[in-house]
């Protein structure tokens, strides 16, 4: 086990390191180790001894980076932080500052899947990759990005939001969860949904826990599906007018559902229940 803290200083690369054939990396970290860095910044010269660097850091190990900042002040780096192993932890107020690609989480060969967890304050500008067969694991519970974040990329409770901060708008997370869908469109509450939903269209509700303690008077006239699994998430209570409703092979719990004036709801295959369970 390592910790190198930098005291605040700048360590700049001003000599390459590597596999054979391939040393264009600045710092390079080893698997089965554990690794912590902080403290400090990390950047690199533009030109090491005849050689350009294309990565400031190539991870194998378990490491850590707390306030740290890795800033990419050349045109040819490619990656800031490279993981192909391990698990990452970037905490503190960590920045990470690149026009490429910020940090990936990269199935690299036969090692071991690494797994990024990212929970800093600070601001991680440039891209980020993701191996297709990994993507989980990625777990994003804090931080500002300049690059769009995946659902599967946020860590559990969380959900992709933004945020601006200094007249600047960035990609971040929040705590939440979403309990239904329209076509691709997700919704943090049954009540987004409903008055979204259009003619023909079919709200899909998730499997969640949780309740809406509200009342909605929906008057349209269109017709609508909800389907789902969701008995242990109280929905709003619902009173129809005008619409024709079709509740669909789902599950749901509703503590009232009331149809006035032209309005017709049609429960197939469905079993719903009440505020007392039944």
């Amino acid at each position: 086990d390592i910790t190198i803290d930098f005291n605040e200083k700048t360590y700049t690369f001003n000599k390459t390191v590597g596999s054979t054939g391939t040393t264009t990396l600045g710092l390079q970290i080893l698997k089965d180790n554990n690794v912590t860095l902080k403290n400090g910044t990390l950047t690199s010269t533009a030109v090491v001894e005849g050689k350009e660097v294309k990565m400031l850091v190539q991870n194998y190990a378990n490491l850590t980076l707390t306030d740290m900042n890795l800033v990419d002040n050349t045109a040819h780096i490619l990656y800031a932080l490279s993981n192909n192993s391990g698990t990452v932890n970037i905490n503190g107020a960590t920045n990470i500052t690149t026009d490429k690609v910020a940090f990936d989480v990269c199935k690299y060969a036969s090692y071991a899947a690494p797994t990024v967890n990212v929970e800093t304050t600070g601001i991680i500008k440039g891209a980020i990759e993701v191996t297709a067969e990994i993507n989980n694991n990625l777990n994003i519970s804090g931080g500002l990005f300049t690059a769009q974040i995946q659902e599967a990329w946020c860590a559990e409770g969380y959900i992709p939001t933004t945020t601006t901060v200094d007249g600047v708008t960035y990609n971040t997370v929040k705590e939440g969860k979403y309990v239904a869908q329209i076509g691709t469109t997700k919704y943090e509450t049954f009540a987004a949904a409903l008055a979204a939903v259009q003619d023909g269209e079919i709200i899909e509700l998730f499997d969640v826990e949780g309740n809406e303690n509200t009342e909605i008077n929906f008057d349209r006239k269109i017709s609508f599906t909800i389907k789902g699994q969701a008995p242990k998430y109280a929905l709003p209570v619902v009173t129809f007018t005008n619409a024709k409703v079709n509740i669909e092979g789902s599950t749901i719990l509703i503590p009232e559902l009331d149809a006035r004036q032209n309005a017709t709801i049609n429960v197939i295959s469905s079993t719903v229940y009440d505020a007392g369970g039944n």
